[in-house]
């Protein structure tokens, strides 16, 4: 693997072809899906079960993009600066690479996830322990790219990162609301650096781009609108990017997790099933379309008659009514399935049901008694039919309990 330079560009070069990227920044359990969708290569965050996962992936003809974890500048410098710390940092990042560096499957390393790397004036260690990494994994595998993910398109960082740690082969971007700005942010220092990228997560927007509740629940899409988002961006955003020395972009996420909710990035439900823009995904991957999405879609649903930005305030334990809006053309063989969650304010990556909440449904309306303790919560929605896609949708709301401020 490595960098061609020509006249009209940089290409990332593979087994000596061009090798541009369709990928998904993904879970090993779905490597499967990945490449079934018309996807070349994954984006791997994990490097414990690594062997087993490029492995896998070897068999099913994918590349894989591998990051090394590493603790961020603006809240853990310390693992710079304390020597024995850094130490640790190096063993361990040699380590990685030392073990799969003759992988057939890899594609080059990220070193760390939007770092916070910091601005070229800041006096720091960070540079030259980061710099050090970077010599680390070139002098133990000069065979493969190394590049390193900041945050949107941020001029004075990429400028910082050019500028400070110069021997990294190219940058890679998380670019979520901001992908339609990207381009033209990073326009004005092309005198300075015009060089070869990827983005390396890209999807809808983040839970800190979205409209915000009064007590600051952000407003998730559904999973139709989700997947107009995803065709529209790829087709926007993406493929201008690729005659401006794109290496290629990967969807996040190409799994299920729950960050803010179980649904904001997944693309698959916990049990596996698939939502919309996978379909999406995949008509562009495979260049087909003509494919028509099998699944279910709604257009939004509606809490006591009411939407998302209309701060629903519940009394605990009040009966509340919620209304599925589907588009005109009716679908047939619909399940519905309601649940409520606690808000994930306090625990990120974890998302608890409210056991004791039944629902009465009745076709594309279903009734429940507010939860009894004070607090915000979201309503969620999965509709399903005989395809293997589902449709989902949640709406937050706030209880208030007379007794809880007893």
């Amino acid at each position: 693997m490595y960098i061609d330079k020509t006249d009209s560009g940089y290409r990332l070069m593979r087994y000596g072809k061009p090798f541009y990227i369709h990928g998904g920044a993904a879970h090993s359990n779905y490597l499967e899906q990945l490449k079934m969708a018309g996807a070349n290569t994954a984006r791997i965050y994990d490097t414990i079960n690594l062997s087993n996962t490029l492995d896998k992936a070897e068999a099913l003809g994918l590349a894989v993009v591998v990051d090394i974890p590493l603790p961020k500048y603006n809240n853990a410098l310390v693992y710079y600066e304390d020597d024995a710390l850094f130490k640790l940092l190096k063993v361990n990042v040699e380590r990685v690479v030392q073990k799969h560096k003759n992988h057939p499957a890899l594609l080059y390393w990220n070193l760390g996830n939007e770092l916070y790397y910091p601005y070229f004036y800041t006096r720091t260690v960070f540079f030259d322990r980061f710099n050090t990494l970077i010599d680390i994994i070139k002098e133990t595998d000069p065979n493969h790219p190394v590049s390193t993910v900041t945050i949107g398109a941020n001029k004075l960082r990429v400028l910082s990162i050019k500028r400070k740690s110069p021997r990294l082969d190219f940058i890679s971007f998380n670019s979520f609301g901001t992908l339609s700005k990207f381009a033209k942010k990073l326009k004005p220092i092309s005198p300075i650096w015009d060089g070869p990228h990827v983005i390396t997560e890209w999807g809808v927007n983040g839970p800190w781009e979205a409209n915000l509740t009064n007590w600051n629940a952000p407003i998730e899409e559904t999973s139709t609108k989700k997947a107009e988002q995803i065709r529209q961006r790829y087709n926007d955003f993406i493929v201008p990017l690729k005659s401006n020395n794109s290496f290629g972009s990967f969807v996040f996420y190409w799994g299920q997790k729950n960050e803010v909710t179980p649904s904001w990035y997944s693309l698959f439900s916990a049990d596996g099933k698939k939502t919309q823009p996978i379909f999406e995904l995949t008509k562009i991957w495979k260049k087909d379309s003509t494919a028509i999405y099998p699944g279910p879609y709604l257009d939004y649903i509606l809490l006591n008659k009411k939407g998302g930005l209309d701060n629903i305030i519940l009394n605990a334990g009040s009966l509340a009514q919620v209304n599925i809006i589907l588009p005109s053309n009716q679908q047939k063989n619909l399940q519905y399935d309601w649940e409520i969650r606690h808000e994930s304010w306090y625990n990120f990556h974890e998302s608890f049901v409210v056991d004791d909440i039944s629902f009465k449904i009745n076709g594309e309306t279903a009734m429940f008694n507010a939860p009894l303790h004070e607090g915000p919560y979201r309503v969620f929605l999965t509709i399903s039919n005989e395809s293997d896609y589902i449709a989902t949708a949640n709406i937050p709301f706030y209880v208030l309990s007379s007794k809880d401020g007893e």
